[in-house]
């Protein structure tokens, strides 16, 4: 197992969480609702557009990192003999990837509105974040489920992760605040992935 395979998937999830966390403290949240009038949600839109910018370059990067902590804990599913789950497990991380792929791009859709003077697509921005939170259910429920499996009955990951990951697959119901757990879970699983790669490597210097 070189250092690459050993290190860069761990640090890649703990990156994605810090850029995640990131983004929506630099952000915020949105005072306006899909009932309020489109100037008012403008004008949101115009006050916060360089901040949504800056938020959704660093959810972008944060997307891409996730898909390599996916590769790696999929890789190490199946090294523990994980099978299907392994790749139940990737596909509802991939799911999870498109679904902030798409309300990050009607977020920055609302910002060019604001910019730009164009009320009818920022009140459609809005509408959609509002209900696009359900775009994440699909993939908490799989990447969950599969996680639990992975931890409970094939023991690749610490036990108390696969109880996490149940809270994780119990998000689908309310997305909006599963996303966070996921986040959540992902950075605490990386700090176990981290924990073991350096521990294989003393191993490995001990044995030298």
């Amino acid at each position: 197992m070189d250092i690459a395979r050993r290190f860069f998937g761990p640090i890649s999830g703990i990156v994605f969480a810090t850029a995640i966390f990131g983004a929506e403290a630099v952000v915020g949240g949105f005072d306006t609702e899909p009932s309020d009038s489109a100037s008012t949600v403008l004008a949101e839109f115009r006050e916060k557009s360089d901040e949504v910018q800056l938020a959704g370059f660093m959810t972008m990067l944060g997307a891409g990192l996730l898909l390599v902590f996916l590769g790696h804990l999929r890789t190490s599913f199946r090294e523990g003999g994980a099978g299907w789950a392994a790749d139940g497990f990737f596909a509802g991380g991939v799911a999870m990837v498109s679904a902030w792929i798409v309300l990050v791009g009607v977020q920055l859709a609302g910002g060019v509105a604001g910019d730009s003077g164009h009320p009818e697509v920022a009140q459609g921005a809005i509408d959609f974040m509002w209900e696009g939170s359900l775009l994440y259910s699909p993939g908490l429920l799989a990447v969950g489920a599969t996680a639990a499996v992975v931890s409970l009955v094939h023991r690749v990951l610490p036990v108390w992760l696969g109880v996490f990951a149940v809270v994780v697959a119990l998000g689908a119901l309310a997305p909006w605040v599963g996303v966070f757990v996921f986040v959540l879970w992902v950075l605490a699983a990386s700090i176990v992935e981290l924990g073991r790669a350096f521990a294989d490597r003393r191993t490995t210097a001990d044995l030298r």
